[in-house]
């Protein structure tokens, strides 16, 4: 392995690093939102600013008729993310 496929991989990795810690707070999210838990809330206080703006970006992308529930961008944000890790994922292992 010479060393730009290894640098690669790595900036690749913490892209995926990064995108568990917004899957995590998005999860944080959608789980207050359905009940509240007093245990999560400081979780959810500290990804507040990373949850709002990926609601606002989902809601920027996605125009739709109807305006999407917070719920529903939440979904969205999840899948986009769990899609986006997948990729990534392969695209690591297919070395």
């Amino acid at each position: 392995m010479n060393p730009l496929n290894y640098l690669l991989g790595c900036f690749l990795y913490f892209i995926c690093v990064g995108l568990d810690i917004a899957m995590f707070f998005l999860q944080i999210r959608l789980i207050q939102n359905w009940k509240t838990v007093s245990w999560l809330v400081p979780f959810d206080n500290a990804g507040k600013f990373l949850v709002d703006a990926i609601s606002m970006k989902v809601s920027g992308y996605l125009k739709t008729q109807n305006q999407l529930s917070e719920r529903g961008k939440l979904i969205i944000a999840l899948i986009a993310f769990a899609l986006l890790k997948i990729i990534l994922v392969s695209v690591i292992n297919a070395k």
